[in-house]
């Protein structure tokens, strides 16, 4: 009887989590296509206020995703670690300012 339970309990459980990843997929889907729709738009803009071409889109591309040596679709990550503008020492993650000479140095919007 216990170990029946204990299957019960297991298989609502497992139920209970494979519910909760089909949601966050559902919600991730969400996003991607709202930041496709976004690139979109924001591309048409470009190309209709500013003459620029689907070729130079392509290259920029290739481009950044070279930087790191490799062509495969992805962004190169940037370091964990971002050095201050003014000292050079190492920044904590979350600190807008240099703990060590105080100079502010703005966070990166690309950063991942």
């Amino acid at each position: 009887m216990a170990l029946e339970n204990a299957a019960v309990t297991s298989s609502q459980n497992a139920s209970r989590v494979a519910k909760e990843v089909r949601t966050k997929n559902e919600e991730l889907s969400f996003d991607v296509e709202k930041l496709f729709l976004i690139s979109q738009a924001l591309w048409e803009i470009l190309k209709h206020n500013h003459g620029y071409t689907d070729d130079q889109l392509e290259d920029m591309i290739t481009d950044i995703d070279l930087r790191d040596g490799r062509l495969d679709g992805k962004i190169a990550k940037a370091p964990d670690l971002q050095k201050c503008e003014q000292c050079g020492r190492t920044l904590m993650r979350k600190k807008l300012q240099c703990m060590y000479c105080g100079e502010s140095n703005p966070q990166q919007p690309f950063r991942r």
